[in-house]
């Protein structure tokens, strides 16, 4: 079983990363995760993971919670994230406003002559995209209005799908072939509004997260130097190139590469990522699990497909002389990887139930404390009413029976013999009877005092 320092000291570059994130005094496993969201943007959208299992081809596309406080240094990590890998291709960086945006932002349509015509051809604009939300309470809002596609369409992107949705204006209709874009995400995640995403476990959304604290508990008080004499040893130069513009053109306009001529094989191939057997044998028999209805925990359901990424892009992270093989080495540190973000999903959600459990509390102590109050009040405008209706109705101070003064009390009369009592022990109340009860009694303002 590997444990956290052998999984750090497993290749050069994720110790680099680590001493890196420890100089700069931000969060290891937040950096790494951005890092590797950050090289899933700059890898071709035509670049894909096998099938595994079943019969599309797997994108990597991939999704990052950063989990912590407003303010605990989630811009800090993605800024040092940011300075391991600069180069993300001219990527499109921007918050969705809506689930229609997010194909606009891959692709638009342009004027094109034909013959003595011109018409209007869908063309890719850009063919990546990072979302950076600073905090996952923005996608919630975006999420909740009425008749927003923003969650299916970012679980479509998730998987490499087809993007888009039909509208009555053709002009305002836009979709995006699968194997024609590449798009990742990074959100800030605070414990209190985990919820945001956990609410949307039917629709697959926290299945498809990599999740990582914006903490380090380990972290010395005193940063190390950052490493000398090196760099991280990723180069975006040695991922594959990207498709001629032509090429996209082609597919957006065909809109899917199974309508293009002899299906894309030629004008769009792809390039299938090679993993070892293990990973096809792990992938069958978690398969077969599912089909047995063995699925432990259904927040785990999509863990077979984000270990199929995560090993993709440790092996661009690991070795980047050879980045499209994926070895054994790169199979088991993704498992590593995503163990560490169940754990890290745990841990939150368990925080999110404490924060939670606590704001019940204070709400139930503010209602104790101000039902409190309230009766205080009412006794105290109850004892008042009984001052003035015996200052008004009793002047010669002969005597009141305490039912006829809880009559007379109205509303206030529940509480007029607590208040009588009250007003007795208190020196402010005499009774003409020296025995009887509260209600039979007559009762009279101290002589001498004949009104309030």
């Amino acid at each position: 079983m590997m444990d956290e320092q052998q999984f750090w000291n497993s290749t050069p570059s994720l110790r680099y990363v680590f001493d890196y994130a420890r100089a700069k005094q931000v969060a290891p496993w937040a950096t790494l995760f951005v890092v590797l969201a950050r090289i899933s943007v700059a890898v071709p959208p035509h670049v894909v993971t096998p099938s595994l299992v079943g019969s599309e081809y797997g994108s990597l596309n991939i999704f990052v919670g950063i989990l912590g406080p407003s303010g605990m240094g989630k811009g800090l990590t993605t800024g040092v994230a940011h300075s391991l890998v600069p180069d993300i291709r001219k990527a499109m960086t921007a918050q969705p406003a809506s689930g229609e945006s997010i194909p606009a932002m891959f692709t638009t349509r342009k004027i094109q002559d034909e013959g003595d015509r011109q018409i209007q051809v869908v063309v890719c604009a850009n063919c990546r995209a990072l979302l950076d939300i600073p905090e996952i309470a923005v996608l919630g809002g975006n999420s909740k209005r009425q008749g927003s596609i923003l969650i299916p369409m970012l679980t479509s992107a998730w998987s490499g799908e087809d993007l888009g949705c039909f509208t009555k204006s053709e002009a305002n209709r836009y979709t995006v072939p699968r194997y024609g874009y590449r798009l990742s995400l990074i959100t800030g995640v605070q414990p209190s509004n985990l919820g945001m995403i956990l609410d949307e476990s039917g629709t697959g959304l926290p299945q498809r997260f990599l999740f990582a604290p914006v903490t380090d508990s380990e972290a010395p008080e005193e940063p190390p130097q950052a490493p000398l004499g090196s760099i991280l040893p990723f180069d975006v130069a040695a991922l594959p190139t990207d498709m001629m513009a032509s090429a996209l053109n082609t597919l957006y306009q065909a809109g899917s590469r199974y309508d293009m001529m002899d299906h894309g094989e030629t004008s769009y191939p792809l390039t299938v990522m090679e993993y070892p057997p293990i990973a096809y044998a792990e992938a069958r028999r978690v398969r077969a699990d599912t089909l047995h209805g063995k699925v432990s925990d259904p927040l785990d359901a999509h863990r077979i497909g984000l270990r199929t990424k995560v090993a993709a892009l440790l092996a661009m992270l690991n070795h980047p002389n050879d980045p499209l093989k994926v070895v054994e080495l790169d199979w088991t540190l993704a498992d590593y990887v995503c163990e560490k973000s169940t754990r890290f999903r745990a841990e939150a959600i368990q925080q999110a139930k404490e924060i939670k459990r606590t704001r019940k509390a204070e709400a139930i102590a503010l209602d104790d404390d101000a039902r409190a109050e309230a009766d205080k009040q009412k006794a105290e405008s109850a004892k008042t009413s009984v001052l003035n209706y015996l200052a008004k109705h009793d002047p010669k101070c002969e005597g009141v029976k305490g039912y006829e003064i809880r009559r007379a009390l109205g509303r206030k009369g529940l509480m007029a013999y607590d208040a009588i009592e009250t007003l007795y022990s208190e020196g402010r109340l005499d009774t003409v009877d020296p025995e009887g009860k509260t209600s039979s009694r007559r009762w009279t303002l101290p002589v001498g005092k004949p009104s309030v």
